[in-house]
């Protein structure tokens, strides 16, 4: 297990430290982010051109996006990247002063919790 988480925050923080993550379920640019994440019979995309941005879901077979979860906004900060992460979207934002905050969007609960904060992350 310890092994596992090893290897857990060592991709998250290769990640992290990448701004708008390239992996297979993200892609950003010019300022347009998405990740999507499959979970159960539902798959949840969240999308971000500009604003706080969208989550949405849909069954897994289905062709229809509904609205999911708000994610939170962030006061004083602004998205500066989105990824999936096994079953979770993860945000990262940054203020002006470089510090980074994170959220994460847990399918089974359908909400969004403050998960990480570093100083300086940003820079």
């Amino acid at each position: 297990m310890m092994i596992n988480r090893f290897w857990t925050y060592l991709l998250l923080s290769i990640l992290l430290s990448a701004g708008c993550a390239k992996n297979p379920s993200s892609g950003c640019q010019e300022g347009f982010c998405q990740a999507s994440i499959e979970s159960g019979s539902q798959t949840y995309r969240f999308s971000l051109n500009g604003g706080n941005g969208i989550l949405e879901k849909r069954e897994t077979s289905g062709v229809s996006w509904i609205s999911a979860a708000e994610k939170p906004e962030v006061e004083g900060y602004t998205v500066s990247g989105v990824f999936g992460l096994n079953e979770n979207i993860l945000v990262t934002h940054c203020d002006a002063s470089g510090n980074r905050r994170m959220l994460k969007f847990d399918p089974h609960e359908e909400n969004w919790s403050a998960t990480r904060f570093q100083t300086g992350g940003c820079n």
